[in-house]
């Protein structure tokens, strides 16, 4: 019997072959998407224990959080850069969830994070029927096995696809959050500490224009958690 099963190990790697998606090795655990050098080698921020670290800078003074985290950087050629196009457009969702696990990992060393409850940025319904996952949703997933908290969707709603809200102002912004996204069933969140969730943190416009919608729920306190931040 256990010849058998090797032999249909062997099958199974040879038609779907297990590789690392970062750099195509086949020297990785089973229950890895990358193997050992390429996790030795993620560019760590180390933001989830600094106070004002860059994530926070980005969206100080355009929504009050408690604290904000990004855990690894992004930037042009770089090991993250791939992962992330493969994860958000190559279907690895497997590797997604393993960013959301080592995400986790980092939040569950800090003082800062104390979350009930996960709400990652949602999807607009058709993009979300092409893309088949909404990927902040699948980082949220790792993370919640770690941090044993919920992860609650259908609450913060997206309603639209949107432009760049970069250049408006911050009324301009929140006017415009009112058509991008609205809130469904608020007593599920209510009286609860948020994780916000989302794969990178770029300007911060979409995380500002959840964040506002979110903080329309009473006694709702949020932070924020991204997987990386881009320095592109």
């Amino acid at each position: 019997m256990q010849a058998l099963t090797t032999l249909g190990a062997a099958i199974g790697q040879f038609f779907y072959p297990h590789v690392c998606a970062g750099c195509g090795s086949d020297k990785l655990g089973q229950d890895s998407a990358l193997c050992w050098y390429c996790l030795d080698e993620l560019p760590a921020t180390g933001f989830a224990e600094q106070r004002d670290n860059p994530a926070e800078k980005i969206l100080k003074g355009r929504l009050p959080f408690d604290a904000a985290h990004a855990g690894f950087y992004l930037s042009r050629d770089s090991l993250m850069k791939q992962l992330i196009y493969q994860f958000k457009y190559k279907r690895q969702v497997a590797l997604g969830e393993q960013l959301g696990l080592l995400l986790g990992e980092q939040l569950k060393k800090s003082d800062c994070f104390k979350p009930e409850a996960l709400v990652p940025v949602p999807l607009h319904p058709k993009k979300l029927r092409q893309r088949g996952y909404n990927q902040a949703a699948i980082i949220a997933n790792g993370m919640a096995k770690l941090l044993q908290v919920p992860v609650i969707e259908q609450v913060l709603i997206r309603k639209s696809f949107s432009g760049s809200q970069t250049l408006l102002g911050r009324m301009g912004r929140w006017e415009n959050s009112r058509s991008l996204f609205s809130i469904k069933h608020p007593h599920r969140l209510r009286n609860k500490r948020l994780l916000l969730v989302d794969d990178v943190l770029t300007t911060g416009a979409t995380l500002e224009s959840c964040g506002l919608q979110l903080m329309t729920i009473p006694g709702v306190s949020i932070s924020i958690a991204t997987a990386c931040i881009s320095s592109l």
